[in-house]
């Protein structure tokens, strides 16, 4: 299947304070297509999840906060309605907030806002693994349990994009590295699903061999600018790690 640019950022910016000062994005620029797996790299404080929540709309687009364009599939990204790009990019965060005592069903049943379907919800328990909990308070699990129910929400969705912003975490290594194939198998057409509409999945993780075990690409993000993208091994080149991660050994980094 030949790939579509689903999202593209035209020298995005954001900054804290009307003013334009406390910029924490200047000009960043990238493009996603469907069927790829991106990884986003950085240190902490470049800017990351920010970009994300950007890119997915949840921080809104006032003029006096954000600067540059975004499109989808050619359309004003801006100007669509919150409930339209919820259908389209999902951004799942680290934790789920446990505050309200709703059962794991009901979580999931949130996701239907976006997709006002109700079919996805038996495949997302089963994909996460959850049909046991389903009926469990999100107060009562762990901070694994929580991450694979905002995940299994994330799926209900139906959105075409996942954003993964540090997702998996909190989860166990075998949770970790199922999910994180069975996500794969759908982006990259291996696993066929009549539910679940995943075609790209942009990944944080400050775990740097588990953040390229299914990378297609890289984006590298350092104090708020977008300084390298592209295929893994070029974006990821010796130069630009030195950059990031001035204290690692860009060898020992890239091995697989």
């Amino acid at each position: 299947m030949a790939e579509v640019e689903l999202l593209r950022a035209e020298r995005i910016g954001w900054c804290v304070s009307g003013s334009g000062s406390g910029a924490i994005l200047n000009e960043c620029s990238v493009s996603l297509h469907s069927g790829k797996w991106v990884t986003l790299i950085g240190p902490n404080g470049a800017g990351k999840s920010t970009l994300l929540q950007l890119l997915a709309g949840t921080l809104g687009y006032p003029r006096s906060h954000f600067g540059g364009s975004l499109s989808w599939r050619g359309q004003d990204w801006c100007s669509m309605r919150p409930r339209e790009r919820a259908s389209r990019i999902a951004y799942v965060s680290a934790d789920l907030d446990p505050a309200f005592p709703v059962t794991v069903e009901e979580v999931l049943g949130s996701g239907v806002f976006a997709s006002g379907k109700c079919d996805a919800i038996e495949p997302a328990l089963e994909f996460c693994d959850l049909a046991s909990l389903r009926s469990r308070s999100i107060t009562n699990l762990s901070g694994g349990e929580r991450q694979r129910v905002a995940l299994a929400r994330a799926l209900v969705q139906g959105a075409e994009v996942l954003f993964l912003d540090e997702a998996l975490s909190k989860m166990d290594l075998d949770y970790q590295l199922d999910l994180g194939a069975k996500l794969h198998a759908l982006v990259s057409g291996a696993r066929a699903n009549p539910v679940f509409r995943l075609s790209s999945v942009v990944l944080v993780s400050h775990d740097f061999h588990l953040s390229l075990r299914w990378a297609d690409q890289a984006w590298v993000l350092h104090r708020g600018r977008m300084i390298a993208s592209g295929v893994v091994r070029e974006a990821l080149s010796e130069q630009v790690l030195k950059i990031i991660y001035p204290k690692a050994v860009p060898g020992f980094l890239l091995q697989k």
